[in-house]
Parts: C-alpha cells; sequence; structure tokens
C-alpha cells in the first residue's frame, strides 16, 4: 500500500475537518480553464497563493496526538508526546512495548517503574560535591552547592557526602 492511501478513509476526513476548525474551510473560487489558461490576464505578482493554503506541521502535530487522545491516552503521556514530539514519542514507546519484562501479567499493558527526577538532581548534586572534597573545605563547598545549585545543606551533611572522595589526612 502507498503511503498516501493510509490517508484516505474515515481517519483522513475526520483530520482534514479538524484543520479546517482550525483554520476555518478554505473556499476555492470556480475559474475557468486550467493553470495559466485561467483567463485571469495577468499573473499576481505577489506569487501563486497556493503556498499559503498548506497545513502548518503543528497542526498536523497536533492532529497526531489528538488521535492519541481519542484513543484514551492518559494526560501525562499526552503531556510527553508534545514534548518530545509525535515521531520521538512513537519511538519511545515501540522501544517500551518491545521490553518483555515491562508487560503486565494480562500482557495488554506496559508497566513503566521510573525513578523521580529528584533523585536524578540528587545524585548530581551528590557527584558535584566529590568533585570538589579534593580542593575545598566542607564550608566552602556548602557555600558553592548554595551558590551553584541553590540548595542549603548543612556542614555535617556535606562532610559525609565529601568523605568518600577525600584522601585520609595523616
Amino acid at each position: 500500500m502507498r503511503r498516501h492511501a493510509k490517508r484516505s478513509g474515515w481517519n483522513a476526513r475526520m483530520q482534514i475537518d479538524w484543520v479546517d476548525q482550525v483554520h476555518g474551510p478554505t473556499v476555492v473560487p470556480a475559474q475557468q480553464g486550467v493553470g495559466a489558461r485561467q483567463g485571469q490576464g495577468k499573473a499576481s505578482r505577489r506569487g501563486g497563493g497556493y503556498l499559503h493554503e498548506c497545513t502548518t506541521p503543528q497542526v498536523w502535530e497536533e492532529a497526531k496526538i489528538r488521535e492519541l487522545a481519542d484513543m484514551g491516552m492518559p494526560a501525562v503521556w499526552l503531556g510527553v508526546a508534545r514534548e518530545l514530539g509525535y515521531d520521538r514519542f512513537m519511538a519511545m514507546w515501540r522501544i517500551l512495548d518491545a521490553a518483555v519484562e515491562l508487560r503486565s501479567d494480562s500482557d495488554s499493558m506496559i508497566e513503566v517503574k521510573l525513578r523521580r527526577f529528584s533523585s536524578f538532581q540528587r545524585y548530581q548534586r551528590n557527584r558535584f560535591i566529590e568533585s570538589l572534597a579534593p580542593f575545598l573545605d566542607n564550608r566552602q563547598i556548602r557555600d558553592r552547592v548554595k551558590a551553584d545549585l541553590g540548595e542549603k545543606l548543612t556542614v555535617h551533611h556535606v562532610g559525609r557526602l565529601a568523605k568518600r572522595r577525600r584522601l585520609p589526612t595523616e
């Protein structure tokens, strides 16, 4: 089946109707002749107007996202699809779907377990502290963490995190 054949049928009509709702219906006046033989006389100095009738990529992107909503995709995943873009979201979805270990017992769902983003931020903060440990004392590190990351830590907490990278003093 050719690529353009996939757009025909009910789904294509629904998408075109939706595009008309966003931009208003496109009305083309009836003209005599074809192409340059339309009998208008001179060609427009602004160029052919057909390019202004093209649907913007954002409209098509939103139409594809709307299709996910129509099938019942949860709002959080629609937000992910908007952030990543439809094609990247679909690629991620295919990867997750292929992972057998993520499938539910009924094999009808993908069960994703993902650590909280704050866990990643804490990990990065700790690596930052460890990188400063050989060169600065705990108070200086605490001040750098406050200035660079906006986090308030106690000197004792900084000391526990920095201890991993410091050489023992004799």
